[in-house]
């Protein structure tokens, strides 16, 4: 006897019935048996059963186990048993509960093994997803795509893999927990679910880890909800976004002190003068508070900012090449009164036009580089020439141009930039030739086309 199929959830009851009387000829004894089915529990012999929720399972006699095929009910909170029935429930197919409004929460059992793709998409009401077992090696594509009051969920120890757009427009997620098991993602795992919003906890080091930075996800090991930095020094005018790890819901912010450093709706804080105040964050009941100290604009003030913030002792050289490139580049405009009256004042070829005033032209963000690298030990110089000035420095063996000036351009007629360019950064002499001129037989020559990221000068002061 055929065995009965289903379609979108429901038993085909046209194929039922030609079987009962294909069967009734055959052996008209068996027919009680087959027009049992339909029943919320079948005649032995059938391996289809539905259970008092409405979940229909696909029963595998010869392996004890079975699997869940579609889904009748209209409960809010589904539960899908370890066993059912005498047979251990290691399976949920594809689209079984798609499009489901009624169900406000999902226990998964722990003898699950394999969830077939969209298996929960679109269940807009889901808040609340749990899994009971570690058995799960994969959360299939689209699995929970568009699950749009999901806020927070943890992933399987035993998963190895999340597939293409599993959590794609989840708009309320804000907390992922995943194992350093997790070795591969798919395309668009999260997208469209708030990077500002989403956390991602996992291990130090962990593949997720380095998928949520690149990604540009928040990250970190922790399921509390805490502050990305609970103190800020800085000097008069710097702005700082500060972010909320695990933000169960949207985050209010105040500053006690605004005379001292605002904040804005996004936790942006901006210095405004010497002192210090707290920016306060409210989510979920609970309020967070982070220390402002904020200094006085000048040489000193900066240099200590920036040794004890931007560009650390524990740094490989080229983190603190890159970190100094990059706090120039953000904390520094270009002397714009060159533009307008074609002279510039010397305190902007100097390293206090950076320092004390943030405004320089080429050879002020040349002579401030230095500075910062002398710190650290680091071998670098001014290159001059075609009325311009850059620098050169030195990783372990090799020499490298770097260019602060270039890399922080005039942008649509701003002076303002905030970019990181790195369009010369690290650079060759071959490389540089085409933007630049200088006499190539006084300054070291730059042929190394690769960088040890790794390497670190030990003598520090």
């Amino acid at each position: 006897m055929d065995k009965f199929k289903i379609k979108n959830g429901k038993i085909d009851y046209c194929i039922l019935f030609i079987n009962i009387i294909i069967v009734f000829f055959i052996n008209p004894a068996v027919v009680c048996c087959a027009a049992a089915i339909g029943q919320d529990v079948v005649s032995a012999g059938s391996d289809i059963i539905k259970d008092d929720a409405g979940i229909v399972y696909r029963i595998d006699n010869n392996s004890g186990t079975c699997g869940i095929v579609s889904y009748e009910g209209n409960g809010s909170d589904i539960v899908i048993p370890d066993i059912y029935n005498g047979y251990s429930v290691v399976s949920i197919a594809d689209n079984v509960f798609r499009e489901n409004d009624t169900a406000r929460s999902l226990v998964i059992g722990s003898n699950i093994e394999t969830i077939g793709s969209r298996a929960f998409a679109y269940c807009n009401r889901i808040e609340d997803v749990t899994f009971k077992g570690n058995k799960l090696k994969v959360v299939p594509s689209e699995c929970f795509v568009a699950c749009e009051s999901l806020k927070r969920i943890t992933i399987p120890d035993s998963v190895q893999k999340i597939g293409d757009g599993a959590f794609a427009f989840c708009s309320s997620l804000y907390q992922v927990v995943i194992s350093e098991n997790v070795r591969k993602f798919g395309i668009n795992v999260f997208y469209n679910c708030g990077k500002d919003k989403l956390t991602i906890v996992t291990p130090d080091g962990s593949k997720a880890g380095k998928f949520a930075v690149k990604n540009n996800f928040l990250v970190t090991d922790t399921t509390k909800t805490r502050l990305l930095v609970k103190n800020i020094r800085d000097i008069k005018g710097h702005k700082e976004r500060i972010f909320v790890y695990n933000a169960p819901s949207a985050v209010k912010w105040k500053s006690l002190n605004r005379k001292v450093a605002k904040v804005d709706n996004n936790g942006k804080v901006t210095a405004l003068k010497a002192g210090t105040t707290k920016v306060m964050a409210s989510t979920g009941g609970k309020t967070l508070e982070c220390k402002v100290r904020v200094f006085k604009r000048n040489k000193k003030n900066c240099l200590k900012v920036i040794y004890s913030k931007y560009v650390k002792r524990e740094m490989t050289d080229y983190e603190k090449i890159y970190a100094a490139h990059a706090w120039l580049i953000k904390n520094v405009k270009y002397d714009k009164t060159l533009y307008k009256t074609g002279t510039v004042p010397y305190i902007s070829h100097t390293a206090g036009g950076v320092f004390n005033r943030g405004i320089a032209v080429c050879d002020g963000y040349s002579k401030a580089f230095i500075i910062i690298m002398q710190h650290y030990r680091i071998p670098c110089i001014m290159v001059t020439g075609g009325q311009h000035a850059w620098n050169m420095v030195k990783i372990k063996n090799k020499w490298y141009h770097i260019d602060c000036t270039y890399d922080d351009p005039v942008v649509n007629g701003s002076f303002n930039n905030k970019h990181v360019f790195m369009d010369f950064f690290l650079k060759t002499d071959q490389e540089m030739y085409a933007t630049h001129i200088w006499n190539y037989s006084a300054f070291p020559k730059c042929n190394s086309t690769k960088v040890n990221k790794n390497y670190r000068t030990q003598a520090v002061r």
